[in-house]
């Protein structure tokens, strides 16, 4: 699919229905851009992280040494460590903390979304008024 777009007076571009309902994008949603040598994509911050760690999974198994152990013991110790245990070159510590960085930045929007749709569910005295009626017309 080929969308095209006027870019504004200060670098926004609004990102077309089409593709916004395909990536499953609302309103305040972080996204990525990521540029590759035949241009720039855009992708969630969860598609972007797991991207990442897809590459760096081949780049470290190929050296013999497993991602899931480097994720593991990335919980547990600092980044000094962590690149010195597993001898990480600076791409493969780029990549990774690139995709850390990401996975935390989705974490936070998806607690920063929960705490706003459970804020706004909250019952007005309206809502509480009409939900005794209904209990009372019910008995």
């Amino acid at each position: 699919m080929i969308s095209t777009v006027r870019v504004q007076e200060k670098g926004q571009v609004t990102i077309p229905r089409s593709i916004r309902r395909q990536l499953n994008l609302k309103k305040g949603d972080l996204v990525t851009f990521v540029s590759t040598e035949n241009g720039v994509v855009i992708k969630t911050l969860d598609l972007a992280a797991d991207d990442l760690l897809v590459v760096l999974a081949k780049t470290l198994q190929a050296r013999g040494i497993q991602i899931a152990e480097v994720l593991s013991r990335s919980q547990k110790v600092g980044a000094d460590t962590l690149v010195r245990e597993f001898n990480l070159r600076s791409d493969e510590r780029n990549m990774l903390f690139q995709a850390l960085q990401l996975k935390a930045q989705a974490a936070v929007e998806a607690i920063r979304t929960a705490v706003e749709s459970d804020s706004s569910s909250e019952l007005t005295e309206d809502d509480i008024e009409a939900e005794i009626q209904e209990t009372r017309k019910k008995s």
